[in-house]
């Protein structure tokens, strides 16, 4: 039995997820001075512009967890609140697996040929490559991108190697 390979990815926060924040902060800060100087009514927005920063700032913050043990991948998202299962897939439902800019991908890209579902798990960290991965869903095509490593590679190389194309 082999051991689980287990993969924490961690989302990076973009740069306008960045100015989004700072823009209800400021928001907030402006319909407070308006309600104290000016009307009491805009304590209401300001009330609600705070309340509506503090949910976007839990609820966007991405926090994924591959899991590759006993021929099944297991993806969870992982938060304040708990683990999530996303999804749980059989290596050998995995249909291809390899980097987006591979030919065997060129169908599965936007404006391609077969129109395919995606998901994106990975950290939109440049140095961290990441793959795709197709897969037959309920009779449909979907597309996952995923944060991989070299040994969660070889696993799936070794389960599925019609699969794997690199």
């Amino acid at each position: 039995m082999e051991m689980p390979i287990v993969i924490a990815v961690d989302r990076k926060v973009r740069p306008s997820e960045v100015l989004l924040r700072r823009l209800m902060a400021v928001l907030a800060g402006v319909f407070l001075l308006q309600g104290i100087f000016l009307s009491s009514g805009f304590m209401l927005p300001c009330f609600l512009m705070t309340l509506t920063y503090f949910a976007y700032r839990r609820l966007s913050r991405r926090e994924y967890e591959y899991t590759l043990a006993e021929d099944i991948l297991r993806i969870e998202r992982v938060g304040d609140s708990g683990r999530r299962l996303l999804w749980e897939i059989p290596f050998d439902r995995v249909g291809l697996l390899c980097r987006p800019d591979a030919p065997e991908a060129a169908p599965y890209r936007k404006g391609g040929s077969v129109k395919v579902r995606k998901y994106d798990y990975t950290s939109y960290r440049e140095e961290i490559p990441y793959y795709t991965m197709i897969l037959e869903e309920e009779g449909k095509k979907v597309k996952l991108l995923l944060d991989l490593t070299p040994e969660a590679i070889a696993m799936i190389r070794r389960k599925n190697p019609q699969a794997v194309k690199m």
